[in-house]
């Protein structure tokens, strides 16, 4: 008779059952779409600035409005630079990510295979050690009991098993981190000044000439100071922020944003501000990045000048703000020293998470994270 394989085969049976599905090419193959979409974005701004050298050169083209419009050209083609360099970052990743997962998955197959190799083999000589013992006993009496050696088998099966299950948990840790580190990588906003988002439409209020009239939106009214109309829902039109501090027209005693991107991308300024709230006792770790970026995917799509200027708080004079959108009150009771600017991503969600933490005990039970761990969509906070 033979001894078969071991009750917790069935573990080891599920655990590498998981990346049966995993196909590796397919990794590769969006890896070379990243990479084909990079030398097209190359293209499209070497062929930008190709067409606009002509006018450039040799004064064909003169005066403040020139200046303007080859300023922004310069603004477009840099953008487009950074879009390829953000592509090519993101087809070496998942270049890497297939190569990574190509590795686990061989190795998970393989601690299958050569556990089941192992339990065949030690059967098949137990079967054999126990037929000898059980011919021994009918012709001389004694000896090994042939179903204790069957029974030792069955318990190092069992450990093999349990090994084998194992190993598998972690090389598919391995893998699901791998995963994450793509991800989060894809969801990273392009450094520096941004991609081709951050480039104002012409005739709004930060490429405006107003000194010159150069590209100025005709019925507009220019931007004053500092300010602007910024992202996401911004006021926009002629409700221009005034520079310097007070009041914002509406817009809360932190007025409107600055005008241009802040240094960094969104998981630079989550990693800063779980450093700085660690070092103030609030209970975080990199572990909860995923869960900081997803409020804030959900807030303000990784805007730090986003606005809202149409719910019941801009209403009552104090629009939403920034990554985390905090309305200035509940930011001014949940900034740290030191951290007080609402326009600043790190400050944001300084005061985004402590004000999770106070109103209901921890991430984990932020309205949007609960709804969607439990199947159902985001809840504001």
């Amino acid at each position: 008779m033979s001894l078969g394989m071991p009750e917790n085969w069935e573990q080891v049976e599920s655990q590498a059952a998981k990346v049966e599905k995993v196909n590796p090419s397919r990794i590769q193959n969006v890896a070379q779409e990243f990479k084909t979409a990079s030398e097209n974005a190359g293209d499209h701004s070497a062929e930008l600035k190709n067409a606009a050298s002509p006018l450039s050169e040799g004064g064909v083209w003169n005066g403040p409005a020139a200046d303007a419009f080859f300023s922004y050209v310069a603004q477009v083609a840099s953008a487009g630079q950074r879009v390829k360099d953000k592509l090519d970052e993101a087809a070496v990743e998942l270049g890497d990510l297939q190569q990574k997962l190509s590795e686990l998955k061989k190795s998970i197959n393989e601690t299958k295979a050569n556990a089941k190799q192992e339990i065949d083999e030690r059967n098949k000589q137990a079967e054999q050690r126990a037929q000898q013992a059980a011919q021994a006993a009918d012709g001389e009496g004694g000896g090994q009991d042939p179903e204790s050696i069957r029974e030792q088998a069955r318990e190092q099966n069992r450990q093999t098993a349990s090994q084998a299950a194992e190993r598998i948990k972690s090389l598919l840790g391995q893998a699901n981190q791998a995963i994450k580190k793509a991800q989060r990588l894809m969801k990273q906003e392009i450094g520096g000044a941004g991609g081709y988002s951050q480039v104002p439409k012409p005739g709004q209020a930060q490429s405006q000439m107003a000194d010159t009239g150069g590209i100025s939106n005709p019925g507009s009214a220019p931007s004053v100071g500092g300010g602007g109309a910024g992202g996401g829902g911004g006021s926009g039109g002629a409700e221009t922020a005034v520079g310097g501090g007070g009041g914002g027209g509406g817009l809360g005693s932190s007025g409107g944003p600055p005008a241009g991107p802040p240094p960094g991308n969104v998981e630079q300024w989550i990693k800063e501000a779980i450093k700085i709230l660690k070092e103030n006792g609030i209970p975080v770790t990199e572990e909860n990045i995923d869960q900081i970026w997803t409020i804030i995917e959900h807030e303000s799509g990784g805007d730090p000048r986003a606005i809202n200027d149409w719910d019941s708080n801009a209403a009552k004079g104090t629009p939403s703000k920034g990554l985390m959108q905090c309305i200035d009150p509940t930011f001014d009771s949940h900034a740290l020293p030191g951290h007080g600017d609402i326009w600043d991503p790190v400050d944001n969600i300084i005061a985004g998470v402590r004000y999770t933490f106070d109103r209901y005990g921890s991430l984990e039970q932020h309205p949007g994270l609960e709804s969607i761990s439990s199947g159902g969509g985001y809840q504001p906070y």
